[in-house]
């Protein structure tokens, strides 16, 4: 599977159904692993830092499932490793791509690393806070906030699709911070996932599901006064609904 297109299941295939807005969205991981030790990673095994590549460059294994008859309505790059990575070789990911577009296939590509330079790209960083503070506590190898919101309103305003995903959203338990400020700090983008902080028993108290409900809340008249279409989890949405 590595390196070649594949059905996202779960949370994975809800992002890339919402970002790429397509019901049957495809996948692929260019590597299996991840450096920028993200203490706060869905997939708990990457924060170890070890990396795992395909023996054959990404694009030529999907060239190969193209001419086997498969071509999906839109592919995500990428769920299991930062696409964007140095140590991937960044021309295997822009390979990928630019063979993607080529084929008139969509694409998202989400990264904390910047953006790709490929246009017609749905353009997604990971961003949960405007502080370097945070960054630095949690995601403390990924570019820093200002390196990641700059090429992306730059893309913006060369009319490319851009969007952010702001999952997992740290609870004050976790990290206090003043939401909107951040919103403020993406107020330029088409899109916005949201998602609660998982993997911690902090996030999971009634003083968390308090603060989920009412910031839902606040997440969405920000996005509808600025315009933005918006996501919320609908693991985050069942925890703040009491049964």
């Amino acid at each position: 599977m590595l390196g070649r297109l594949y059905k996202p299941k779960g949370r994975a295939l809800e992002t890339a159904q919402q970002v790429l807005q397509i019901n049957n969205p495809m996948a692929v991981n260019v590597a299996w692993g991840c450096t920028n030790r993200c203490q706060d990673c869905y997939i708990r095994y990457i924060k170890t830092g070890h990396i795992r590549y395909p023996k054959t460059e990404p694009f030529k294994l999907v060239e190969q499932q193209f001419k086997s008859g498969l071509k999906p309505d839109g592919v995500f790059i990428s769920f299991e490793t930062d696409p964007l990575l140095q140590q991937h070789n960044l021309l295997n990911t822009f390979k990928l791509v630019s063979f993607l577009k080529q084929n008139n296939i969509p694409v998202a590509v989400l990264s904390k690393m910047g953006v790709i330079p490929v246009s017609g790209v749905r353009h997604g960083v990971t961003l949960k806070s405007h502080e370097e503070k945070f960054r630095k506590k949690f995601e403390p190898n990924a570019l820093s906030i200002e390196e990641r919101i700059r090429p992306l309103r730059v893309v913006h305003n060369d009319g490319e699709y851009t969007w952010v995903s702001d999952e997992p959203h740290p609870c004050p338990a976790i990290y206090k911070q003043d939401d909107y400020v951040f919103w403020e700090y993406i107020n330029f983008v088409d899109f916005i996932i949201f998602g609660m902080w998982n993997y911690n028993s902090l996030a999971k108290t009634e003083e968390a599901r308090e603060y989920y409900a009412d910031t839902i809340i606040k997440f969405k008249d920000f996005c509808k006064d600025y315009g933005i279409r918006y996501w919320i989890k609908n693991d985050t949405l069942k925890f703040i609904t009491k049964e």
